[in-house]
């Protein structure tokens, strides 16, 4: 990737779309932090129930976690749904703080691919993998998505269903073009 300054990735996508698996392999290649919230809200709630009070704690922990990443010079993944716009401007604010690069990544899987996604979770083998990849009830996935903003004056990437490899090929030609 060779870029000098820090990068804070926010994702953007409903459960299934494919944001984990992306943000997992994508940083363990490029040598980035993964925050993801799934796993840190299950640290601090070992049983969560979602409240808006919930929420603020994660995702307070979050944003304290990747400001002092990127202080450090660290890139970040925020691996979280990041379904409104005010979400990601504070995201961008972090970055822009930091002095470090921002870009969302966009996950645009069908509602059908992502059920089937959701539904299989319930074969994971590894408990850790079971543990933080939960089984949820289709309305959730229905109700994050009617959330979802999409993105104005920011920049992003769209990552459809296409393979890991392309995906990341996209990311990386993303960030040459917008030196």
């Amino acid at each position: 990737m060779a870029n000098k300054k820090s990068i804070l990735f926010a994702t953007l996508g409903y459960p299934g779309s494919g944001k984990t698996f992306f943000a997992r392999k994508f940083a363990k290649d490029f040598g980035l932090f993964h925050l993801n919230s799934d796993r840190l809200r299950l640290e601090i709630f070992p049983k969560p129930n979602y409240t808006v009070k919930e929420n603020a704690v994660v995702f307070r922990t979050m944003d304290y976690i990747a400001d002092d990443l990127l202080q450090q010079g660290v890139s970040v993944i925020y691996d979280a749904n990041s379904t409104k716009r005010i979400y990601r401007k504070r995201l961008q604010e972090i970055a822009k703080k930091r002095k470090a690069d921002y870009i969302l990544l966009w996950f645009k899987t069908s509602v059908k691919t992502a059920l089937k996604r959701i539904r299989k979770r319930t074969d994971l083998k590894s408990e850790l993998m079971k543990r933080y990849h939960r089984v949820i009830d289709d309305s959730v996935l229905y109700r994050i998505k009617a959330e979802e903003e999409e993105p104005l004056k920011e920049p992003y990437v769209v990552l459809n269903t296409a393979s890991y490899k392309e995906q990341r090929g996209s990311v990386v030609k993303s960030l040459r073009t917008q030196k």
